[in-house]
């Protein structure tokens, strides 16, 4: 089974990694097995305007959205998924619209499980402080956008609450190297 990039207690984890290196991580230099979408996952793959993202986002996660609400799913899986591909493309990929968002989903009778990728790959250490704050559920005990949490100026841009919303309305998260070294978020919701 695939190891998570997160995992504390691996001594090879991108983590411990990281707390050994202490620098910006290009997944591309970490050797870790990579994240295969599954054979029976749908695939959308995007290039995004940089001016119509916004647009073009909700146009792409709509259908997947409607097909998981049909079986019961609730509405804040479009926050949850929203946000990751909007992470993907600002964050990622660095708004270069050459850079393309691969969205693999697969919705069962209970679950839907969706995978975002991104061909960016690099990978703030504060980042990584700021998914296990996550993990440890210490978002619902105080609310801290990325910001805030990693003592940056906020950009006019971006509110830095976009891995928030993904934690708080999605089940699982897990982070994966893809096969050409950028950042699979996969995010999995009940229902």
């Amino acid at each position: 089974m695939i190891e998570d990039l997160f995992e504390t207690d691996k001594y090879d984890s991108l983590l411990r990694f990281l707390i050994r290196e202490t620098r910006i991580i290009n997944l591309k230099d970490f050797k870790t097995e990579e994240y295969k979408i599954p054979s029976n996952y749908d695939v959308i793959e995007l290039n995004l305007n940089q001016k119509e993202y916004t647009k073009e986002i909700r146009l792409a996660i709509d259908p997947i959205v409607e097909i998981a609400e049909k079986k019961g799913c609730p509405s804040n899986l479009y926050t949850a998924l929203y946000e990751a591909v909007l992470n993907a493309h600002q964050h990622g990929n660095k708004e270069d619209p050459n850079k393309r968002i691969k969205i693999a989903y697969n919705v069962s009778k209970n679950s839907i499980d969706i995978a975002v990728i991104d061909e960016g790959g690099f990978i703030n250490p504060d980042f990584i402080s700021y998914i296990i704050r996550h993990r440890e559920q210490k978002h619902k005990e105080k609310f801290m956008d990325f910001y805030e949490f990693s003592n940056m100026k906020k950009p006019v841009e971006n509110n830095g609450t976009g891995t928030l919303f993904m934690h708080l309305y999605s089940d699982k998260i897990s982070y994966y190297k893809s096969d050409k070294g950028g950042l699979v978020v996969n995010l999995t919701k009940y229902f």
